[in-house]
């Protein structure tokens, strides 16, 4: 298979769910024009079925493993009193 197109992206800016379908907003850091700390700006989105949002998803997690594995990310151990502010 051939990939005619990349499309470069710094991370996802929003997901949301409309009816049948999940839309996920990709975005790209750029430089403030203020102090040049980088901003979000979206820019494409990509529409997923939730079948195909759900192999998606399988997929991520297959390639976290992957760099678990390797030693490329490491997970936190969770909190013991949980999130900041449960009581």
């Amino acid at each position: 298979m051939a990939i005619e197109t990349e499309i470069f992206c710094d991370g996802v800016y929003q997901i949301h769910v409309l009816e049948e379908t999940l839309r996920m907003d990709l975005m790209r850091l750029q430089p403030s024009p203020e102090n040049k700390t980088p901003v979000p700006k979206p820019f494409e989105r990509v529409v997923f079925t939730r079948q195909g949002f759900l192999r998606t998803y399988e997929a991520m997690t297959q390639i976290i493993r992957k760099l678990e594995e390797l030693g490329y990310i490491k997970r936190q151990p969770p909190a013991e009193d949980g999130p900041a502010g449960a009581k």
